[in-house]
């Protein structure tokens, strides 16, 4: 697609009560959608309430869930998904306060015909969007290479949202640490420091290996609704000035486990939520919070794979590690 074609099909529309201080904002979304990177739909919504919408829905590359709708009822239907997504993430930035890790400030839903993102602003604000990406995902496994650029375009643009109130970046995603930069110093958990280990088996060390201070620092691998083994390091030495009197060790490893068992749920939920905009089940959800990110990767119908980093700057590298142990997990005997 070019940029005039994008041009000639772009469609927004503002709400009732238009606010002259959208303008940038509008401009700064507008920019996401004719960047090329496979982005729809756009809305900019506060405490769940439309301010205005931007899509490319008359573009004959854009997705059509059903044939039988006109382009005015998806657009429609985008809006109301949005204004969902928005509620949903709401509900989940309360139910992750527990975690003592900071507010929800990016939720990244993938399937395996696009991508969906919700991202916090300031506030009540928030910015939502589909993409469609390239080629067609048929691997058990997400995969990062096919939505990571439209990920950090859309993470971009929650920071330039941001600049606009005169707020700092949280640098969503971590890409702002410098992704593929060396790991900083730290030891992993062979060179002295034991994993904790729990439930009825325990995954191998390649597994285990990939857990250190600068990456992943908890996993959990469910089966048939069961955990079939977690590991951490959440008390490595190096990960002491994560915690403090409010919340210990234990106490995060047991939310953590609660909320593992949780997300299978909580994936099935969302994607009922999207399922009128966006075809195909979740196979890769993303809470990036303030300190860090849960990682939620389908393996299979009732299999699926749990991961957390504490560390902000580390997010889509750890992302990066969680694909590759899903991975492990699906291959072959």
């Amino acid at each position: 697609m070019t940029d005039p074609e994008l041009h000639d099909v772009l469609i927004e529309e503002s709400a009732e009560q238009d606010v002259p201080g959208f303008r940038k904002k509008r401009d700064l979304c507008r920019g996401l959608l004719l960047g090329g990177y496979g982005v729809y739909h756009v809305a900019h919504y506060t405490t769940g309430v439309l301010d205005f919408a931007l899509d490319l829905l008359d573009h004959p590359s854009t997705p059509v869930p059903d044939a039988e709708t006109t382009p005015e009822q998806r657009r429609e239907g985008y809006r109301r998904v949005g204004a969902q997504l928005v509620y949903r993430v709401s509900e989940l930035n309360r139910r992750l306060g527990e975690l003592h890790t900071g507010a929800l400030i990016r939720t990244v839903v993938q399937t395996h015909t696009g991508l969906v993102f919700c991202n916090s602003v300031v506030g009540n604000e928030h910015v939502v969007g589909f993409a469609a990406v390239p080629g067609t995902d048929i691997e058990p496994v997400a995969d990062l290479d096919r939505v990571s650029v439209v990920d950090q375009a859309a993470a971009q643009v929650a920071t330039d949202l941001r600049r606009l109130l005169r707020q700092r970046s949280q640098n969503p995603g971590g890409w702002e640490g410098g992704v593929g930069d060396e790991p900083r110093g730290g030891t992993a958990p062979g060179e002295g420091f034991p994993p904790h280990l729990s439930g009825a088996s325990a995954p191998d060390g390649a597994i285990m290996a990939v857990l250190r201070p600068d990456r992943l620092h908890y996993l959990s691998h469910h089966r048939a609704g069961e955990q079939a083994w977690a590991v951490d390091i959440l008390g490595h030495p190096d990960l002491g000035t994560f915690f403090n009197r409010g919340v210990t060790v234990a106490d995060r490893r047991d939310r953590y486990q609660r909320l593992a068992g949780d997300l299978s749920l909580l994936a099935l939920q969302v994607g009922r939520d999207l399922r009128r905009a966006v075809a195909g089940d979740v196979t890769r959800l993303v809470l990036d919070v303030e300190m860090g990110a849960i990682y939620h990767y389908r393996l299979s119908a009732d299999d699926y794979l749990v991961g957390v980093t504490l560390d902000q700057d580390m997010v889509a590298l750890a992302d990066q590690e969680m694909a590759a142990v899903a991975r492990r997990l699906t291959a072959p005997a």
